[in-house]
């Protein structure tokens, strides 16, 4: 019999947060490098907000590891080999780009620049937001190791909670308004159909192998929390009223409750 990991809500939170930082500095790379000067706060926020998750990213991994020594161990030697030390790696530098991304958000003298490092600096996105995904599917862990599409699925939902974040944001501090907005709020439901797409492939591709997560204890979560909750409501609420602020408030919480959802379902489901 296989023994489980014992991961609990340390690294759900983990899994969670740093699918939002990936998320959220693409949406900044995005908006520095096809919008115009008037998504000059879409670009702001989305930097800014990925750097302190980065940070809480690296805080969790040390948490978990239990010995902050063992999370420099693994920045000393890059071993391919090794899923962690992939992962701190990861992280490390994700964070690097994030520190430099936000500081060169403040100029606009410097925005070849900030536009060259936003390019590079969203395939680490990329990478942190889906590498706990494929991370998983990597395993001999029934289900989990069956989900090859768990890295995409995981990197859609990252893409979509971190606009939903940056949505939030901007609400929050009045820049719920102009030309940015309107584009953080399409570029937010294309990413919840991009999500539904993938959720339906990657469970047409597991097949009975998904029961985990859609019987039984957790399929309540999973249809209520994640499909319906956390995507179709809020796709279906910036349809019919995209234009009223508090609804895309109310859109952004659920996409992100729906985000959360989905990792929590995923790494909980083969440990109860």
């Amino acid at each position: 019999m296989l023994k489980t990991p014992g991961w609990e809500w340390m690294i759900v939170v983990y899994f969670f947060v740093g699918g939002i930082a990936g998320g959220a500095y693409f949406t900044a790379a995005l908006a520095d490098t096809f919008g115009t000067r008037r998504d000059g706060t879409v670009t702001r926020v989305g930097y800014l907000l990925a750097l302190p998750l980065v940070a809480l990213c690296g805080i969790l991994l040390i948490a978990d590891l239990g010995v902050p020594t063992r999370f420099m161990n693994m920045l000393r030697v890059f071993k391919f080999w090794n899923p962690m030390s992939i992962g701190a790696w990861g992280v490390g530098i994700f964070g690097l780009f994030s520190v430099v991304s936000a500081g060169l958000s403040f100029s606009e003298r410097l925005a070849t620049l900030r536009r060259g490092v936003g390019l590079v600096g969203m395939i680490f996105g990329f990478f942190l937001a889906s590498y706990t995904g494929v991370l998983l599917s990597t395993t001999a862990q029934p289900f989990w190791g069956e989900a090859r599409l768990m890295g995409a699925l995981f990197l859609a939902s990252g893409a979509s909670t971190g606009m939903a974040a940056v949505s939030l944001v901007l609400l929050l501090i009045g820049g719920a308004t102009g030309e940015g907005w309107r584009k953080i709020r399409w570029a937010d439901r294309s990413s919840m159909v991009i999500e539904l797409v993938v959720l339906g492939v990657f469970l047409a591709a597991l097949g009975a192998a998904a029961r985990p997560i859609t019987t039984g204890h957790f399929a309540p979560l999973f249809w209520g929390g994640l499909v319906g909750a956390g995507l179709l409501v809020p796709l279906g609420l910036d349809i019919v009223a995209h234009r009223v602020k508090v609804v895309g408030a109310l859109s952004a919480v659920l996409v992100l409750v729906g985000g959360f959802v989905l990792r929590y379902v995923v790494l909980m489901s083969i440990q109860s």
